[in-house]
């Protein structure tokens, strides 16, 4: 690919991903919706307001309202995580927007971030979800290929940098350093 045309697809896939971000973002800070999962999470329980909701787009409130800093999952059954917020503090509420497919789920809060926390099955009912946008979904895919390809192209002189460091070559470190 030229650098003219890697140019162009960073930047319209930069616009497209910004373009989302702004979105999740006022969704994230916007006011509840009449149609909002309510967490409440303490330190000894994860209670949300409905164990069963429609499927699609979700918007999961969550409030500490323990004394630890704690962790909001949703997990399908066999713990792959669907959508998290982690670092809500004792006293302060958060936000996560996620498309959620009908199926079982379990909430997991993880007060004081540690361990498999505290878990509540729930469940998303009926067909659900928005028609996607074949070219916001096209922008994510090209992203995420292009992030992978310079995750590819950067591991391997991270690690000659760190073996060197580790095995004591300075020089040899300073030169794998900020290749």
């Amino acid at each position: 690919m030229s650098t003219t045309a890697r140019s162009a697809l960073l930047a319209t896939t930069g616009l497209a991903i910004a373009v989302a971000a702004a979105t999740g973002c006022a969704q994230k800070s916007g006011a509840s919706g009449d149609g909002a999962i309510k967490v409440a999470a303490s330190d000894t329980a994860c209670e949300p307001s409905k164990t069963e909701f429609p499927a699609g787009k979700a918007t999961i409130e969550v409030e500490n309202k323990g004394a630890k800093v704690t962790e909001l999952y949703l997990l399908f059954p066999d713990g792959r995580i669907v959508a998290e917020r982690e670092n809500i503090g004792p006293g302060t509420k958060a936000s996560i927007t996620a498309e959620i497919k009908a199926g079982d789920y379990e909430f997991a809060c993880k007060p004081g971030m540690k361990g498999d926390g505290i878990r509540t099955k729930v469940k998303a009912t009926g067909k659900g979800g928005e028609k996607r946008s074949p070219e916001l979904d096209a922008a994510v895919a090209a992203y995420r290929a292009y992030a992978q390809e310079q995750a590819d192209e950067t591991l391997p002189k991270a690690q000659a940098f760190a073996d060197a460091v580790k095995a004591g070559d300075v020089e040899a470190a300073k030169k794998a350093y900020a290749v």
